[in-house]
């Protein structure tokens, strides 16, 4: 493929992300309760498809790093494909910047509120709800995934999978990792799905950490890690979301 094409492929992968789709309505930040009322207050982001309901939804986890920069783009993509989605922030309420030389304990309850807020939405079908997470975020997935939730499914993008080595998953679990990951290896998520009947797993070759974050494009070393955007694996990523969101959830 020529520089020209590369480049406008490029281009027209990025755009996946950065443009809205129609049937999106704008982002609203929200607060709702943690710890199931319990805990300190949590802010979100939430992205709801236009229309009465109700729908399904997705319970987006960040990273260790935080927000992504895509943040907004991915929100609307879920509610392009008819899921109302929300992003719970793990950090600001708690002055937190990042938490990759530490855990977060309070992420699982964190995701528990979340998806308790979600609830309450009269435009929400409550028994339809999936736990996404990226990197530090498909760590407390995969937790979701092996415990006593009210989740039907999850889905773990890049997460450190020997973290949960000796998990059951309890409902139906999608794992997507890059190849060469230097941060969260491929290997360990490939041995945890040998291991399970509910989890599907799915390898990019040539893709390394965040492979779907355009902030970094090319490259870049953040914290000691290895971060790379891949235009490829992100598009085959979304693909498969999509397809396992409306197989488990209905959408």
């Amino acid at each position: 493929m020529s520089g020209v094409r590369r480049f406008a492929a490029l281009c027209l992968a990025i755009a996946g992300w950065i443009a809205l789709p129609a049937s999106a309505l704008a982002e609203e930040l929200v607060t709702f309760d943690g710890a199931a009322g319990r805990g300190a207050p949590l802010q979100g982001y939430l992205t709801k498809p236009k229309g009465g309901g109700p729908f399904p939804a997705v319970v987006l986890l960040h990273s260790c790093l935080g927000l992504p920069s895509n943040r907004q783009t991915i929100g609307a993509t879920f509610a392009g494909w008819g899921y109302v989605a929300l992003f719970v922030d793990d950090f600001t309420t708690r002055g937190l910047k990042e938490t990759c030389s530490r855990e977060l304990g309070e992420a699982v309850p964190d995701a528990v509120a979340g998806l308790a807020y979600l609830a309450r939405l009269p435009y929400v079908d409550a028994k339809r709800v999936a736990a996404v997470g990226y990197s530090q975020g498909g760590d407390t997935a995969l937790q979701l995934a092996s415990g006593r939730y009210d989740f039907m499914a999850a889905i773990a993008v890049y997460p450190p999978c020997a973290n949960q080595a000796n998990a059951a998953l309890q409902i139906p679990t999608l794992i997507l990792i890059g190849r060469l990951d230097e941060v969260t290896p491929a290997a360990d998520c490939e041995a945890l799905a040998r291991a399970q009947q509910n989890a599907k797993l799915v390898v990019f070759p040539g893709a390394s950490h965040l492979f779907d974050d355009p902030s970094v494009s090319g490259g870049k070393r953040v914290s000691g890690m290895w971060l790379k955007y891949d235009a490829d694996a992100a598009a085959k990523a979304r693909a498969e979301m999509r397809a396992f969101l409306a197989a488990k959830l209905g959408g």
